[in-house]
């Protein structure tokens, strides 16, 4: 079995690492997320999904809808960005992934550094080493992995920076965990006021709590969305409840929290 994870020295290199205890698997590296999901098939993978700073990654909620797969599990990592390079005197451009250029945004700023954005930390870290007026923004291992310098530590703008890591797969992953989480998608089956109340009412009749809710466009026709709930715990009955409500409505995954 593997688990397909971003490059050596990503934040979601560590995540995959921590969850390998839940999984009989060895680790196989991409380049992207695009990657993760062609490649995982009958194996897993293991992609960000939420940051507590700069919210979901839509990317991943799209491809979500896009492959047959069920969220397995999640764990979360406290993200601590570092600033890499050979001398931060001689940086005038920074590179990084979008999420982590913007979990950075004030720092960058602050230095009046140009920006661009690359497809994972590891490639920002890689494009780096080879240009003494290029910075990155990443890990501690990326930098020890291509023999930079950590110029300075904890670069983000706010402290309490914390990322969502969803393992994607078709086989649920055994054992007795203490919490669980559901993911649904679904699209509204009129567009009318009052329209999403009638869709929190049945979660709140049955106390059960929400986690995150968020809507992105269709892409059938602008101005039409469809919306992502979380919720805590394994109620799947309440899901025949917003039946009468909603056009389309699919079960990402009931899943265990893995710490």
């Amino acid at each position: 079995m593997k688990l397909y994870t971003l490059p050596k020295g990503t934040y979601t290199e560590t995540a995959g690492k921590k969850i390998l205890k839940y999984l009989n698997a060895k680790l196989c590296y991409c380049q992207n997320i695009y990657e993760i999901f062609e490649k995982a098939k009958d194996d897993y993978g293991i992609v960000p999904i939420e940051n507590s700073i700069e919210g979901s990654v839509n990317l991943t909620q799209d491809l979500l809808l896009e492959y047959d797969y069920k969220i397995v599990g999640e764990t979360v990592l406290d993200i601590h960005h570092n600033l890499i390079g050979h001398s931060k005197e001689k940086i005038k451009i920074i590179y990084s992934h979008p999420q982590a250029l913007a979990q950075c945004r004030k720092y960058i700023k602050k230095h009046g550094w140009e920006v661009k954005a690359v497809e994972s930390t590891a490639k920002a870290v890689e494009l780096a080493s080879k240009n003494e007026e290029a910075g990155a923004i990443g890990s501690e291992g990326l930098a020890k992995l291509h023999g930079l310098k950590i110029l300075e530590r904890n670069i983000e703008d706010y402290k309490n920076n914390k990322t969502r890591f969803i393992v994607i797969g078709k086989k649920e992953i055994d054992g007795n965990f203490n919490k669980y989480k559901t993911s649904i998608v679904f699209e509204l089956k009129e567009d009318k006021p009052g329209a999403l109340y009638h869709i929190l009412k049945e979660f709140a009749l049955r106390e059960i709590n929400l986690t995150r809710i968020e809507s992105r466009p269709s892409k059938r026709m602008l101005g039409t969305y469809i919306f992502y709930i979380d919720y805590e715990g394994l109620n799947l009955e309440v899901l025949e409840s917003l039946k009468r409500y909603v056009s389309f409505l699919r079960v990402l995954g009931s899943y265990p929290i893995l710490v």
